[in-house]
Formats: C-alpha cells, sequence, structure tokens
C-alpha cells in the first residue's frame, strides 16, 4: 500500500505553525516534519503536525507539562458492566521470545520496566458488531505509554474489536481495529489547538456497528471533559508564580538542534503513542 501524505488528507485544523488532519485507518505517513504525536498505522483520527521548530517546541512543553488532552473512541469486545472504570495496570515491555513487539502489563512473564500508567474509560453504548457484543467507550489516556489503551482494554477482559496482536492473535476478521483519536486539545503558548474528528462508529458508517443501549451521550462526555479541563487551567493559573521558563523554552527553539534534543525529542515522540 502506497504511504499516505498531508496532502491527501481531511484537514481538522491549520495555522502557520500546525496542522492537524483526520488520519485515515490504513494510512502511513511518511513525513520529514514535526509529529507532535504519534498514531499507530490501523488507528485513525486527529493527528497534529508542527509546521516548523519553534512549534514543535511549544508543543513538546505542552506533553511534558502534561497540558495535552486527548480522548479516544474505541469499540471493545463484550460488554462492559462498569459505566466508568479506572484502568492503572503499569506497563513495560515484553521481552519473552515472538512478543518483543507487544507491551505488557506489570506481573506478565518477560514484562521488562513497567511504569505507572491510567487510563479513564467511560461506556457510551451497548451493542453488536457482527452480532457479537461489544461497546462503545471514550477513553482517556493519563499517561503516554506505547500501546496504552490497547493493552489496558485487553486486560481488563474487553480488548478492542479488530486488535489481532492483544487479542491474543484470535480477532482477525474486521476490516480495521476499532481505535479512533477523537479530541485532541493542545493549550500552546500562541494558540488554543482544540478539534474533534468525526465518529467513524456509527451504524451509517459501518452497518455491522448495531447500538442497543445507550450509558452516555458522546456530546455530552466530551463538554465533561472540557468543563473539567478548563477548571484545572483556572485553578492552577491561579496559583501560577511567573517564571523564565518560558524565555528558556523559546530560547531553545530558536538555537541550533543538537543531536541530544533530537534524540530526547525522537524518545518524546516514542513514549507517546498512546493508542
Amino acid at each position: 500500500m502506497e504511504p499516505g501524505s498531508i496532502d491527501n488528507l481531511s484537514i481538522l485544523y491549520q495555522s502557520s505553525d500546525f496542522i492537524v488532519v483526520n488520519k485515515h485507518w490504513d494510512v502511513r505517513i511518511d513525513s520529514k516534519m514535526w509529529f507532535c504525536h504519534q498514531l499507530d498505522f490501523s488507528t485513525s483520527g486527529a493527528l497534529c503536525v508542527a509546521l516548523n521548530k519553534a512549534a514543535a517546541g511549544s508543543a513538546y512543553k505542552c506533553f511534558k507539562d502534561r497540558l495535552v488532552t486527548k480522548a479516544y473512541l474505541a469499540l471493545v469486545r463484550g460488554h462492559v458492566s462498569q459505566s466508568r472504570m479506572t484502568i492503572r495496570y503499569a506497563i513495560g515491555k515484553n521481552t519473552t521470545e515472538g512478543m518483543t513487539h507487544m507491551m505488557c502489563i506489570d506481573g506478565t512473564e518477560g514484562c521488562e520496566n513497567p511504569k505507572p500508567c491510567q487510563t479513564e474509560l467511560i461506556v457510551l453504548e451497548h451493542g453488536s458488531y457482527s452480532g457479537d457484543p461489544v461497546t462503545k467507550v471514550l477513553l482517556q489516556p493519563l499517561t503516554g505509554r506505547t500501546h496504552q489503551l490497547r493493552v489496558h482494554c485487553s486486560a481488563i477482559g474487553h480488548p478492542i474489536v479488530g486488535d489481532f496482536t492483544y487479542s491474543h492473535r484470535k480477532d482477525s476478521s474486521p476490516y480495521r481495529m476499532m481505535l479512533h483519536a477523537y479530541y485532541l486539545r493542545i493549550p500552546t503558548g500562541k494558540e488554543l489547538i482544540e478539534v474533534c474528528a468525526p465518529d467513524p462508529f456509527i451504524t451509517a458508517m459501518d452497518s455491522n456497528w448495531v447500538p442497543q443501549s445507550i450509558a452516555h451521550r458522546l456530546d455530552d462526555t466530551i463538554q465533561e471533559l472540557k468543563d473539567k479541563v478548563m477548571q484545572k487551567e483556572e485553578e492552577e493559573s491561579q496559583e501560577a508564580v511567573l517564571s523564565g521558563g518560558e524565555q528558556e523554552a523559546l530560547s531553545e527553539a530558536k538555537s541550533p538542534e543538537t543531536e541530544e534534543q533530537r534524540a530526547r525529542c525522537e524518545q518524546w515522540l516514542a513514549e507517546w503513542a498512546l493508542e
């Protein structure tokens, strides 16, 4: 399959410093631009790219300071009984032979360097996919470990529909993995990036998905999330004391890039492959 490019993707947001596209589920983007975060090849949704080094630096600071808010939509196997839950399994690299491309939860044989992780899950709808029981959920990663959402859903016994890797190689029939980066908010110093990538998990888009009951409405749930973020920002702004940190960040962004800075940025990007 030919690699995709920024030019042939739906644009959700654009400025002189950033562009946010709605990545298709089967597109791998090969680009020399600065990706502010990563999406797996099989994950669709909002993907933000910085168009210059200074913009990349401002986005980096937002991620480093945990100011970024992301929420994903997913269809998961089975009916999740709790309407809300917090998933806190630590995640590490799987060193078991034949599984080194995977991550795993703490306690798994061969799990190396597990780090604390937290995901908030909210049930939106119960229904069926191709006749099998599934649940539509909103997932908010509060940490940024590789494959975090996929590993956490599998760990609670509700793997993401179509996730062959984390369903013990059983779930191969759907045409895609049902994980979509729906909401993205990056409050850079110069501009606020806030987008929603259209929900692909509706019957009009995929007739295999048949919702049966609603637990929480998506619009209401996203608004609740936005309200919490705004409240947190207001509280923090009242407590914040101005420092020279912002000027230092700007100065670094303008200075020549070193190999060490490049390596640090690449490590940051790798850690923020949130799916």
